[in-house]
């Protein structure tokens, strides 16, 4: 089973806590995602892609903020190499998204360490086959496919799903995708999510918990997934 996972509410938590260290929360977020890898892997689930960073909020939010996220990401990347639990679970890590565009926009120093330090953590475990997840940061939907679109034609390739499909940033379609504090899919795996299961949860991605993925689980498990038939 593959999920995808867009882990939204990080501002709001901070309010409702009273946390004034943006660093701090979106740490107690990287946390709350180390668990809910543990909770898939118990679960039988293979692969998950999260919507760490899209494209356009790397656009539109104040340049602060990105900064700090791209340094608490190169931050996780770096710890993640020696992290026990990425080797022990033999976690195949997927960068996913347009590596080029991030470094041209906001902090170029930061961008750069953010690249360098995700590409050793790719290096490090582009051995590991137990489970995937695929880190979706630079990353948009619509781009994704523009860009599959793109590296077709300069191979001289026919454009058709089959071959849109081997040339996305994410291989994989989810059956299960799961967003909290939100209501709609803001660009995320546009051309994987044709037939995905969709869960929006009213909670912050704080304060999710084992048995909020459970309920998932549950619902998916008693669906039954016609694709158009």
């Amino acid at each position: 089973m593959h999920i995808g996972l867009i882990p939204d509410g990080n501002r709001r938590y901070m309010k409702k806590k009273g946390i004034t260290n943006l660093m701090d929360s979106y740490r107690a977020g990287i946390n709350k995602f180390y668990d809910f890898l543990e909770w898939s892997m118990k679960r039988g689930v293979k692969e998950v892609t999260i919507y760490a960073l899209s494209m356009e909020n790397i656009k539109n939010r104040d340049p602060r903020e990105i900064e700090s996220l791209y340094t608490v990401f190169s931050e996780q990347a770096k710890k993640a190499i020696k992290d026990d639990r990425i080797h022990k679970n033999r976690i195949h890590i997927n960068i996913c998204g347009d590596k080029e565009f991030l470094v041209k926009n906001g902090n170029p120093q930061l961008a750069k360490e953010l690249v360098g330090n995700m590409g050793d953590l790719e290096k490090e475990t582009a051995k590991y086959s137990n489970f995937t997840l695929n880190f979706a940061i630079a990353y948009g939907g619509r781009q994704e496919i523009v860009n599959a679109v793109k590296k077709l034609l300069s191979k001289g390739l026919e454009v058709n799903e089959e071959n849109i499909g081997k040339n996305l940033w994410v291989k994989d379609e989810p059956e299960i995708i799961i967003r909290t504090s939100e209501d709609r899919l803001s660009n995320f795996l546009v051309w994987q999510s044709a037939y995905s299961e969709v869960y929006f949860l009213e909670k912050l991605w704080q304060d999710f918990t084992e048995k909020d993925l459970d309920d998932v689980l549950k619902d998916y498990s008693s669906r039954e997934r016609r694709f158009g038939k």
